[in-house]
């Protein structure tokens, strides 16, 4: 073996067991303040997420009681109007001269 491939080999032995060493320290991985601010985030999305559901179903609901009211006030605006015309027609019919046939 060359000498460099054996310095290499040293190097690589004493320093994997630092390193794994330092993550299970806490020293190489994710800070804990990096993990509650991830949380933080998570939470936030899942709030956001939570908070556009309930805007989208308040949406359609306002919408579908406005197209209620539309269709029961366009039924009585009929109604009214055809109750409307029968009184015209009743007062035309009453107003029509009646010849006696003599």
């Amino acid at each position: 073996m060359k000498k460099w491939q054996l310095l290499f080999l040293a190097l690589l032995l004493v320093s994997l067991p630092v390193l794994s060493s330092c993550e299970l320290l806490g020293m190489g991985g994710k800070s804990k303040e990096q993990q509650y601010l991830e949380q933080q985030l998570q939470l936030m999305q899942q709030q956001q997420a939570a908070q556009q559901k309930a805007q989208d179903d308040y949406y359609q609901a306002l919408q579908q009681g406005l197209q209620d009211y539309a269709n029961q006030l366009q039924a009585y605006q009929n109604a009214q109007l055809q109750q409307q015309q029968q009184a015209i027609q009743q007062a035309q019919q009453q107003a029509e001269p009646t010849i006696p046939y003599n």
